[in-house]
Parts: structure tokens; C-alpha cells; sequence
């Protein structure tokens, strides 16, 4: 399965991490940086998944590159839709 996602404050990505940390296989959230070059973390790492939710930041210093934020994706080789409909962008 694979569907864009919306992880823009840090309670989403509390709730997202929360939601998935139960899937039995790997869960991953996919997208490009500020020059396109691909990106790829655990969707189960709060500490990674961190990263993605600085979206609110205007300026991040502390980091290394700018997300393109209309390119996260999950991917899951289970259906785990109902875990996260609620981060799913339609």
C-alpha cells in the first residue's frame, strides 16, 4: 500500500508513530528534499519521524535539508489504511 500523507505538527506525528508502532511489518514515510533527491525513514521512529514535523518551523537551522511537503508518502506492504486515514491525503 502507499498513500501521501499529511505530518505536519508534532501531534500528528506522535499519533502516526502511536498508530503504526504495532504493525508487524516495516512502515516507511517517503519523499524529496528542497532539490527533489529522495528521503526515506521509519514511520515506526518518533525520533525520525520528528524531522518530518518541522513543517511549522519557517527556519530550521538544525537540519540538514528542506521537505517538500507535497511528497510524504507511507508505504506498507499491509493494508494499514484504517490505522492511518486520518494523516491520508485523498
Amino acid at each position: 500500500m502507499r498513500v501521501k500523507v499529511n505530518l505536519i505538527t508534532i501531534n500528528d506525528v506522535e499519533n502516526f508513530v502511536n498508530a503504526v508502532r504495532d504493525v508487524p511489518v516495516d512502515v516507511r514515510l517517503k519523499g524529496k528534499d528542497e532539490n527533489g533527491s529522495d528521503w526515506d525513514i521509519s514511520g515506526k521512529s518518533l525520533l525520525a519521524s520528528l524531522i518530518v514535523s518541522q513543517k511549522e518551523q519557517l527556519y530550521r537551522e538544525h537540519t540538514a535539508h528542506e521537505v517538500d511537503w507535497g511528497s510524504i508518502w507511507c508505504e506498507c506492504e499491509e493494508d494499514i489504511y484504517n490505522k492511518i486515514s486520518g494523516f491520508v491525503i485523498v
